[in-house]
């Protein structure tokens, strides 16, 4: 009990986020590895080339184009017809009060749980998941540092899961980050499920 209180208040989420912002991961692989989870891959502002598949690297791709010479492509930028080929695999999300909370506007098809169970409209914080406290953490970075984030992170070892590719981007139509972009696809890097973790 002690260490969910201490590790998943809003403080703790918040202090996680700003050394993610500053590129310090330890604390969090720390959090990870106590919920079950091996550390994730982290990194900010990556390059084309570096990301794995043609999906994030055509998403990558249109934001830049999107954002011209702004920190981040509009939230009118997000253009369905043109995401087509991606957009069962995205994630869109209202940033609340700064980085508090963040609420679904839209959930693919190709990235839920359960045939039907879509989180659009739902509140992160009202989610259930092991790794929920990794989401917010990654989130409310990119909301603080106003970049590009990709992540690869290996679900809790009792869900038996793939692992997952995630690049954030932050959407924007002023100074602030007014909503995140997220594309979720599954990795090609086979689960670990690390004796330490079972």
């Amino acid at each position: 009990m002690q260490f969910e209180e201490t590790s998943f208040s809003t403080e703790a989420l918040w202090d996680r986020a700003t050394e993610v912002v500053r590129e310090d991961y330890c604390e969090l692989d720390l959090l990870l590895r106590k919920l079950g989870s091996p550390k994730p891959t982290i990194g900010w502002n990556p390059a084309m080339e570096s990301l794995p598949g043609d999906q994030l690297k055509y998403f990558l791709d249109w934001w830049d184009k999107a954002r011209g010479a702004d920190f981040a492509a509009s939230p009118d930028a997000v253009d369905p017809m043109e995401l087509r080929s991606i957009l069962g695999h995205l994630a869109v999300l209202d940033v609340l009060d700064g980085g508090e909370n963040f609420r679904y506007r839209l959930y693919g098809s190709a990235i839920m749980n359960e045939p039907g169970k879509d989180l659009t409209g739902l509140l992160l914080s009202d989610i259930w998941t092991p790794l929920r406290a990794f989401f917010t953490i990654s989130y409310r970075a990119v909301v603080l540092r106003k970049e590009p984030l990709y992540t690869q992170h290996e679900p809790h070892h009792s869900l038996k899961m793939q692992i997952w590719d995630r690049l954030i981007l932050p959407l924007s139509n002023g100074d602030e980050v007014e909503r995140i972009i997220v594309a979720i696809v599954p990795s090609k890097t086979k689960p670990s499920y690390k004796k330490d973790y079972l």
